[in-house]
């Protein structure tokens, strides 16, 4: 069996992923060097708040203080230049850990064991039930109450990656939803992206089906937060799965009924957040100006039975009205109408002076200051835009892939396959 300092066998060294960071922030604060993952191997970012005890190892006698402080045996200048952990072994399962390959390959050997004898059939909880499923990728919410262990690990490996979390073992108040993909031939996450350095000793079909990211979200938010972090694992990551879960929270928050919720992410966001939220706000404000919907359900936003016009006349509305139609806050709209550039003000108009009330002596009304200038949204603009930033306004959540109380009904699925049928033979 390999030791500790060699790669193990059938892992894939994943990199170039890393946010850019001065090397100082970098060194101080994290505490785990490199994580595996499965079969893949990559860096981490960030400090997470494993136990002292696991990363650093067993305490060591403090034989000289002359040095400084000791801890575990180390000088306070040894922990500055020295990660105490050069590798995390996390089970792509259960997301436990061990420091020991040893304990690491045992672990799996238990899930392989299980596997084949039909106990456990994925990487999430018994618990968990499936919320949307499309073309191979499925999102499960776990609940934080019953699945605490499961979501306490999640959360400490996540931890790795967010520069920002507070919720490590307090899981009771929150969902997890579990972005998992199960391949095929076709699929992008079935070809490797580094080079295997040895095959697997293990069944391939123990890591057929991957857990690719999560978010999280709480029971009860005063503030409306449809979510309260978000992540995608380093390894696959610049592949629009973000973009996915964040459609896939603002569809859970049930904007569209009556009793619904409106609302965002929690703030403030980080600034890897803010980003890549601008870039999911623009896109789906992009699709309602171009007379596409939030999601992909347009008979929820517009009246019933409106058909997607060809030629566009003016129509004038306020934010509030645009956050309403979308999902979106207020202040989130606002966000990305900057973020895209789109908007022209227009002076408030003025009204004309009458030549014959200032022969008459009579005094023309005074223009009021406090009138709001209109602002013009052009839809050319919002296309140069979107053909710019390379944006599908196709959304990339389907409709048809929800389930439970989140799928569409048969009446649903009759208005979608007939405005299909209208949209045929239109010319551009």
């Amino acid at each position: 069996m390999p030791s500790i300092v060699e790669r193990p066998q059938g892992v894939v060294d994943v990199t170039g992923n890393a946010p850019n960071r001065r090397a100082s922030l970098k060194v101080l604060s994290r505490n785990i060097d490199k994580v595996v993952l499965g079969n893949m191997l990559f860096d981490t970012w960030y400090y997470s708040p494993y136990p002292e005890s696991l990363v650093r190892g067993p305490a060591k006698p403090a034989h000289d203080g002359r040095n400084g402080v000791l801890v575990n045996g180390a000088s306070a200048s040894q922990i500055k230049d020295e990660l105490a952990c050069p590798r995390l072994h996390v089970c792509p399962i259960c997301f436990r850990y061990s420091t020991k390959e040893a304990d690491y390959v045992q672990h799996l050997v238990c899930h392989q064991e299980q596997r084949q004898n039909g106990r456990q059939l994925g990487p999430v909880p018994e618990s968990a039930f499936k919320v949307y499923e499309w073309d191979g990728y499925a999102v499960w919410e776990v609940d934080g109450e019953k699945e605490r262990l499961y979501c306490q690990n999640l959360s400490l490996f996540g931890k790795l990656f967010l520069e920002q979390k507070s919720v490590f073992f307090d899981t009771g108040g929150f969902k997890y939803y579990v972005l998992t993909h199960t391949p095929t031939d076709s699929s992008p996450l079935s070809r490797a992206r580094a080079r295997k350095r040895s095959v697997s000793v293990f069944d391939e079909s123990l890591f057929k089906t991957k857990v690719l990211g999560f978010f999280s979200k709480e029971n009860l938010s005063w503030d409306s937060n449809n979510l309260a972090c978000i992540l995608i694992f380093p390894p696959f990551q610049h592949r629009q799965l973000g973009q996915l879960l964040m459609a896939v929270s603002y569809k859970l928050s049930g904007w569209e009924w009556e009793g619904g919720t409106i609302g965002g992410p929690e703030k403030p966001l980080s600034a890897m957040g803010r980003r890549s939220y601008l870039r999911f706000w623009s896109e789906r404000v992009a699709r309602f100006f171009m007379s596409e919907t939030a999601d992909a359900d347009q008979h929820k936003v517009f009246e019933h039975g409106r058909k997607p016009r060809t030629g566009y006349a003016k129509e004038e509305m306020t934010i509030k009205e645009v956050g309403d139609r979308t999902g979106m806050l207020a202040e989130d709209v606002i966000a990305a109408l900057n973020e895209m550039g789109v908007c022209d003000v227009k002076p408030p108009k003025r009204k004309k002076r009458n030549s014959n009330n200032e022969a008459n002596g009579v005094t023309p009304p005074q223009e009021d200051e406090s009138a709001l200038a209109p602002t013009v949204i052009s839809r050319s603009k919002v296309l140069d835009w979107a053909q710019a930033h390379s944006v599908d306004i196709v959304s990339a959540v389907k409709e048809e892939g929800f389930l439970g109380e989140w799928a569409m009904s048969e009446a649903d699925e009759e208005d979608v396959e007939a405005g299909d049928d209208d949209g045929q033979g239109q010319e551009a």
